[in-house]
C-alpha cells in the first residue's frame, strides 16, 4: 500500500500519484485544498498551471478567489461534503472538519484500497466526520503530545467573553486572527450577547462576503475605511478585526487582542501592556487525535511530520496504547 502514499518535503500529500493534497507534485491530476490557511495552499499557483483541476468545497474554492488565487472555471471542480466524485476508476469523497468554514478531510478508493487523510480538525464525532477503517489513514497531529490536553472549550470561551466585556467597557479593541478564525470568534460572541460593532480589514471583510452567501451571518459589520466604519470610530465602542500578520502594526485603539489559534490554558497578558493572547485552537488536542484514530481504526496509520513536530512520538504512543502499525512521513522535517 505503500506505494500509493506520499508526503514531500513541503507537505504535499499525494495519493495514488495522481491526487495532490495540500501541497503540489509534478504528475498531480486534481489537486485539493482541505481549507484555505497558507501550510495548505504551499505551491498552489504551481498546481493552478499544471493540475488539470483544483478542488475542495465551494466555500474552499470561493475564499480562495476572493484571496488572490484566480481558479479558470474550467479548472474548479467544487465538491460537497459526501458526494462521489469518479474518474480513472477512483473514487473521491470529502467529509466534513470542524476547523474553519469549508474545511474538508479528503477519502480516495481505487481497486478496493482506501486511503484518508483528515486535514486540520478538532471535536472528532461529535462535529469532524471519523472516516472509518482506511487502510492508510494519514492524520494531523500538530498537538500529538500528552502534555497537549486543552482545558474544556466552554471554560476558555468564557474567559475570554470576560476579557472582551471588560475591554468594552474602557474602550475600543483590535483583534488580530487568521481567515476563518475571526469569523468564528465573531459569531461566538455575538452569541454571548456583545454586540460592539466590528469593522473588518479589506481581507477580512471580502472572507465576510463570501461567508455571508453560506449562511455565517452577524450583525452590524463594516469594512474599515467605509463611511459607516468612520462614524463608528467616532463613539470610540468598536472591535476592529486585522489578520494576525498585521498583529505588529497597531493602531490607536485602546486594547489588543492576538487570537494566536494555537494551544493555550490561559489568556495571556504581555508585560503588563494593553495587548493579550488569547489561544483558541481550531486544532485537536492531544487526546482528540488519539480519539480519532481509535475509532478510525485504520490498517495503517501514517503521521503528517511536515505540519507537526510531535509525529515521531504520536506514532509511537498509537503503536504502543492502540496497536495500531504507525510511522512518520517525510522523515527529513524535524
Amino acid at each position: 500500500m505503500l506505494e500509493n502514499v506520499a508526503i514531500d518535503a513541503s507537505g504535499a500529500i499525494v495519493f495514488f500519484n495522481k491526487i495532490c493534497i495540500d501541497g503540489h507534485s509534478n504528475g498531480c491530476f486534481i489537486r485539493f485544498v482541505t481549507h484555505v490557511h497558507s501550510d495548505h495552499t504551499v505551491n498552489l499557483s504551481k498546481s493552478l498551471l499544471l493540475c488539470k483541476h483544483i478542488s475542495g468545497t465551494p466555500i474552499t474554492l470561493d475564499l480562495l478567489d476572493v484571496l488572490g488565487y484566480s481558479i479558470p472555471k474550467i479548472k474548479k471542480l467544487p465538491l460537497n461534503y459526501d458526494q462521489l466524485l469518479e474518474f480513472e476508476n477512483i473514487r473521491i469523497r470529502l467529509y466534513y472538519s470542524d476547523h474553519i468554514p469549508g474545511s474538508a478531510q479528503v477519502s480516495v478508493e481505487k481497486e478496493g484500497i482506501l486511503l484518508a487523510y483528515t486535514g486540520d480538525f478538532k471535536n472528532p464525532g461529535s462535529k469532524t466526520v471519523i472516516i472509518k477503517e482506511p487502510h492508510v489513514l494519514i492524520i494531523d497531529a500538530t498537538y500529538g503530545d500528552p502534555i497537549y490536553v486543552r482545558e474544556g472549550e466552554d471554560i476558555i470561551w468564557q474567559k475570554f467573553v470576560e476579557l472582551v466585556k471588560k475591554l468594552l467597557s474602557q474602550g475600543s479593541i483590535s483583534m488580530y486572527a487568521y481567515y476563518g478564525k475571526a469569523h468564528e470568534v465573531m459569531m461566538k460572541l455575538r452569541e454571548y450577547g456583545i454586540d460592539a460593532p466590528f469593522l473588518l480589514s479589506h481581507s477580512h471583510w471580502k472572507v465576510h462576503r463570501v461567508l455571508e452567501r453560506y449562511g455565517y451571518r452577524i450583525q452590524d459589520v463594516f469594512p474599515s475605511g467605509s463611511r459607516e466604519s468612520e462614524e463608528v470610530r467616532k463613539t470610540g465602542w468598536f472591535i476592529e478585526v486585522n489578520h494576525i500578520s498585521s498583529a505588529k502594526n497597531y493602531r490607536n485603539t485602546s486594547f489588543h487582542i492576538i487570537l494566536t489559534g494555537r494551544f493555550a490554558k490561559t489568556i495571556y497578558r504581555l508585560n503588563s501592556s494593553n495587548t493579550w493572547i488569547v489561544g483558541i485552537s481550531g486544532h485537536a488536542d492531544f487526546n482528540d487525535i488519539i480519539y480519532y484514530v481509535d475509532e478510525s481504526k485504520p490498517h495503517l496509520l501514517i503521521v503528517d511530520a511536515s505540519r507537526s513536530s510531535y509525529a515521531e512520538k504520536f506514532a509511537s504512543i498509537v503503536e504502543e496504547q492502540l496497536g495500531i502499525k504507525s510511522m512518520v512521513m517525510p522523515k527529513t522535517i524535524f
